[in-house]
């Protein structure tokens, strides 16, 4: 009964002080909601299990090499190796994409394809909706497909009669044996809406060097993640020493697929979780000035009470029980915004994010929200209780001022305190703001806003030969070059933000004895126009021409930083290399592509011509004299009359693909500025509040000090000396705090260090004439007072 009663107390109370109720529950709902939101993002992408049967016993493996650290590739008889000599890996399968044409009556429609082995399927565990998966028997030559369910419902109309039927792809006839739930989906590869097996034997010696694949592992019962590591170690280092030809120099990880799948995004959210709690301290350091302020005003009537014996418990009681209720008010009104900031997430985030439609409100966020609600009124309610503890209660019975006086105190630390949260986070959002400046003025050493690009795929039943391929590519960059508006144009495997990162490992012809650790290089094959077509310029040497082809000697260009490795003082035209199989030699230098990180050297690279060294998928690139968009739906005619069994992706502006790698950074450092401008607006209202009401408790004193001759200046000077004392304090703290925090950072940004000064100046500044703002206000009201109105006031 006494609690209610004192409920029913605090609701009244709050009910006459609507400006209070209003400006606190208003600042936890935002500071909760925020929290929650980002929490709720973190729980679906980061914390819950994936969704396969046993998710914790999945495994993804990598083949890992000095040139290719960040990439995790597979090859397949690597991978069936592994299977067959590992006792702690239950099983392993296999999969990448794998584009394909479909034709019915309605034309030709290119598909995102994959091929896979049917123990990929065992190892996550999944199960058709219709009909079955890849068994091992179709591996190899099986012509059956499995179809995603989106794709079935789409192109086939959900028909469920269409098991057991065949379509075509590539020319070819395939059986649809099966079809996938809806909700299915293959980490990494959720893009491929049908699979049909792979096409040749898992364990073919000639495909142990091909580390195109994705390689998942299921731990075999009893068997921990340490354990497979430790034998796979144990089995490449034999495969090494098998085939030191292809294995040399390559080390082979284990990870939990959750930890790989979320990875990349790992650090970003976990920094953004971290930044809105600090929002979230800010935002109870200000209710807990709010509520400091009114129990001061309050004094009176708390010392009334416990003179009538109501004790000082009965105090504690009352604070604790009115920040817990403006923090149950506060999270609930957080909550609700937490779903629309949920969603406002979402609908912002790239795409890219690993299973950000799995994001969503359940029971665990909603305790989340529970739980920050009862921390906030916990952190809020001890201030209070402090501030109670140190009222004097015979001097408030006989009306003495009990204010702050010169001295700030408890209220003081908490905008101390407030300063330094928000230096900290504009420190961060500062580097990451000046992290994507750099990243967005890329400048890879020619021009792109007149560049566009296509990937090609030649049917292979029908070009069966190299030279035949070869000679096709050809026409197609012919056909499109002649076009009205098309400056010139080329076709390459890969360049500046398209295509694949093929590396290999590099051997100098003539050198006693191999690398250690083995030289490497990222390779392209490129025609005789790529490097004109983008603008590269040829720094020593020759370019390729129409005679390097098929039969001729073969020949390689490189890059400038693959020279001053490998040559340095030297010439390195006439120079011979080799990798894989082939040996060539040098005749051309082209200049470095400035990488997108800024804070990357170029890395070696090597070409060599497409027409020597034909491959059954190509981009073409298109330099127009507008812009290229324009063109695009003409050029993609003209490829499809040259021959409409090929595969063209659409034409896509070099822009437009650099746009999307800065979509992720700019989603980071939006919500970054976005926590730092509330954080500064938050901690400069908490500054002005306190100074303001200091101000306000001292303005007798004020007024006495100016009657006895105090200058209105000297009055301005000194309430916004003992306002920038706190600001300052603040600033301080938060350097300190920034050097040891940000590093954190260092992952997400790109030629800009952590604790970069100008950064730290800047931030550091910017809070200051926050600060000195926030003094100014009730500083001006103080030296503007009237001398008899302040002697006035009680």
């Amino acid at each position: 009964m006494r609690w209610a009663g004192d409920l029913r107390y605090v609701l009244r109370a709050l009910s006459k002080s609507p400006s209070f109720t209003a400006a606190a529950v208003t600042t936890l709902a935002l500071s909760i909601g925020a929290t929650t939101a980002i929490f709720s993002a973190v729980n679906g992408i980061l914390l819950r299990p994936l969704p396969f049967p046993a998710a914790d016993r999945l495994v993804v493996i990598c083949e890992r090499h000095p040139s290719v650290a960040a990439f995790c590739v597979g090859s397949p008889p690597n991978a069936a190796d592994w299977a067959s000599r590992s006792r702690s890996l239950g099983a392993v399968g296999i999969a990448r994409d794998w584009p394909f044409v479909t034709r019915d009556e309605r034309g030709g429609e290119a598909i995102d394809g994959g091929v896979a082995t049917a123990d990929f399927f065992r190892v996550l565990g999944m199960a058709p909706a219709l009909g079955r998966l890849i068994a091992p028997d179709d591996e190899g030559s099986g012509r059956v497909v499995v179809l995603g369910h989106a794709l079935w419902q789409s192109r086939f109309g959900g028909d469920s009669g269409l098991v057991g039927r065949a379509i075509t792809l590539d020319k070819e006839q395939y059986v649809v044996v099966g079809v996938l739930p809806a909700d299915a989906t293959v980490p990494e590869l959720e893009w491929v809406q049908l699979w049909t097996p792979l096409p040749f034997d898992q364990r073919l010696e000639e495909n142990r060097e091909w580390r195109g694949f994705r390689v998942y592992g299921r731990l075999a019962a009893g068997a921990t993640l340490r354990q497979a590591q430790d034998e796979l170690d144990r089995i490449a280092h034999g495969l090494a020493e098998e085939h030191p030809e292809t294995n040399r120099g390559w080390t082979v990880s284990v990870t939990s697929l959750q930890a790989h799948v979320v990875g990349s995004v790992q650090r970003a959210l976990l920094v953004l979780l971290g930044a809105v709690g600090f929002v979230l301290l800010i935002g109870c350091a200000n209710v807990a000035n709010l509520l400091l302020a009114r129990i001061t005003h309050r004094g009176r009537e708390l010392a009334l009470r416990a003179a009538l014996g109501a004790g000082r418990w009965t105090a504690a009681r009352l604070i604790l029980l009115e920040s817990l209720t403006l923090a149950v008010l506060g999270g609930a009104a957080g909550f609700l915004l937490s779903l629309w900031g949920l969603e406002a997430f979402v609908q912002l985030a790239p795409a890219g994010i690993p299973r950000l439609g799995e994001v969503r409100v359940d029971g665990t966020v909603f305790g989340f929200a529970v739980a920050l609600s009862t921390l906030s009124s916990l952190l809020v309610g001890a201030a209070g209780l402090v501030q109670a503890a140190r009222l004097n209660l015979s001097d408030t019975l006989r009306g003495k001022d009990v204010g702050p006086g010169r001295r700030f105190g408890l209220r003081g630390a908490l905008v101390v305190s407030e300063m330094a949260l928000a230096l900290v986070l504009l420190t961060g959002a500062g580097l990451l703001l000046k992290s994507f400046t750099r990243l967005a003025s890329w400048n890879p050493g020619f021009e792109t806003e007149h560049l566009t690009t296509a990937w090609l795929l030649a049917p292979e039943a029908k070009y069966p030969t190299g030279p035949q391929v070869a000679d096709l590519f050809r026409r197609a960059v012919e056909e499109v070059g002649s076009l009205p508006g098309v400056v010139s144009a080329g076709a390459a495997s890969a360049g500046p933000l398209f295509g694949g990162t093929e590396t290999g490992e590099l051997r100098i012809v003539g050198r006693d004895a191999p690398a250690e650790p083995p030289a490497t290089a990222r390779w392209f094959d490129v025609d005789p126009n790529y490097f004109a077509t983008l603008g590269v310029p040829l720094l020593r040497g020759r370019a390729f021409t129409a005679s390097d082809v098929t039969g001729a000697p073969e020949v390689a260009m490189v890059n400038a930083a693959l020279a001053r490795r490998y040559w340095p003082g030297q010439d390195p035209i006439g120079q011979q290399v080799a990798m894989y199989d082939r040996t060539m030699t040098v005749v051309g230098v082209v200049a470095d592509v400035t990488p997108v990180r800024s804070d990357e050297p170029p890395a070696p690279e090597i070409y060599w011509p497409n027409r020597q060294v034909p491959r059954w998928a190509t981009f073409v690139i298109l330099r127009t004299s507008s812009y290229p968009t324009s063109l695009a739906n003409a050029a993609h005619r003209r490829l499809q009359e040259l021959d409409p069994d090929l595969s063209i992706s659409g034409f896509q502006p070099l822009t437009a693909q650099f746009a999307r790698v800065l979509v992720y950074p700019r989603f980071v450092t939006l919500l970054m500025t976005t926590f730092a401008g509330i954080a500064l607006i938050l901690a400069a209202v908490g500054a002005y509040g306190v100074i303001a009401y200091s101000v306000e408790r001292r303005t007798r004193e004020i007024g006495i000090e100016m009657a006895l001759g105090a200058a209105r200046g000297h009055v301005l000077r000194a309430v916004i000396g003992q306002g920038m004392v706190l600001v300052l304090a603040g600033v301080a703290i938060g350097v300190v705090g920034s050097l040891a925090i940000t590093p954190v950072l260092r992952g997400l940004l790109a030629g800009v260090e952590p604790g970069d000064p100008l950064t730290l100046a800047g931030v550091g500044a910017v809070l200051a004439l926050t600060g000195l703002v926030a003094s100014f206000l009730p500083a001006r009201r103080a030296s503007g007072v009237s001398v008899m109105e302040a002697l006035r006031t009680e």
